[in-house]
């Protein structure tokens, strides 16, 4: 179900995937209510929580109209995020972690750019805080291949091919035209983990007008969880990479970005080897990894 009773449209619609959140989502909540735009709504996506978030989302819903509810089964952030882009109106999209909170101009700063440039999405850079030692530090890595030549203007895709595979594909850090993703159709594939860099990369190949935005907006808590059934979802970027190339194939850019490609795949499935953890996965994966990159040196 979704709960709504606005008829104007918002200009920008923040998307929340929540599963069993309750730490930390009302500062989540709180940080996009006091933003100095809100001309906005706030789609929190209650995928099954089996703790107190909804009745935290409910809460909200009674004190701002901004803030709406759509509920499902337990179905994985994928979907809670195709469904909440399906019954959201703004005319931008941001997709927010339940976890993460904006910092009081993000959505501000974001339309602005937004409407300067025409822009499909807007990639700007975050803020991490470490939830263990509650230490934070500026993440440039989001914008550090794009020069001072990008900034301030729109640029096309194909202008950054050199580089497009080396930009972090995270949804947290990234505004969307809502009419640029419903026209192509692009929706969070189910049931792969991972799923982001697939999305993203459609999108950014298929973007007319791209702008960047270098201060950080965001608080981004990172995930140090770790466990088995964390390692193994790393399995599926095998899948993903795979998924990844049919795409360039089909778009006929394959021939063109395949050196850019082959080496950023490389890289990543090389990368993530290294954070496995589990002794089991790490056999499993090595066996994948092998069957690719025979011989090749992993640390």
């Amino acid at each position: 179900m979704i709960v709504t009773d606005s008829i104007k449209p918002p200009c920008v619609s923040i998307i929340i995937p929540v599963y069993n959140s309750q730490e930390t989502l009302k500062q989540c909540i709180d940080s996009l209510l006091t933003q100095t735009f809100n001309d906005i709504e706030i789609v929190c996506v209650n995928d099954g929580s089996t703790d107190k978030s909804q009745k935290i989302i409910e809460e909200y819903m009674r004190k701002d109209p901004r803030v709406k509810l759509i509920t499902q089964p337990h179905s994985g952030s994928a979907l809670a995020r195709n469904k909440g882009r399906y019954l959201t109106r703004g005319e931008y999209i941001i997709f927010m972690n339940s976890n993460d909170y904006a910092k009081t101009e993000m959505i501000e700063n974001l339309y602005k750019n937004a409407k300067e440039h025409e822009s499909d999405i807007v990639l700007f850079s975050y803020t991490s805080l470490n939830p263990q030692t509650m230490e934070f530090f500026d993440e440039k890595s989001p914008l550090k291949e794009f020069s001072e030549a990008y900034d301030n203007r729109a640029f096309s895709p194909q202008e950054t091919y050199d580089f497009i595979f080396k930009i972090k594909p995270n949804t947290y850090n990234k505004m969307f035209k809502r009419d640029f993703l419903e026209k192509n159709n692009l929706t969070f594939i189910k049931g792969v983990s991972y799923e982001f860099y697939l999305y993203f990369i459609q999108a950014y190949i298929l973007a007319n007008n791209i702008s960047i935005f270098r201060k950080p907006l965001i608080i981004h808590r990172e995930n140090n969880k770790k466990g088995f059934k964390k390692d193994y979802k790393k399995m599926d970027l095998f899948k993903i990479m795979k998924l990844e190339k049919d795409f360039l194939l089909k778009r006929k850019l394959y021939k063109e970005l395949k050196y850019q490609f082959e080496k950023s795949k490389k890289n990543i499935l090389i990368d993530w080897y290294k954070t496995i953890n589990s002794p089991f996965v790490k056999i499993l994966y090595f066996i994948k990894l092998f069957s690719n990159y025979p011989f090749q040196k992993l640390s």
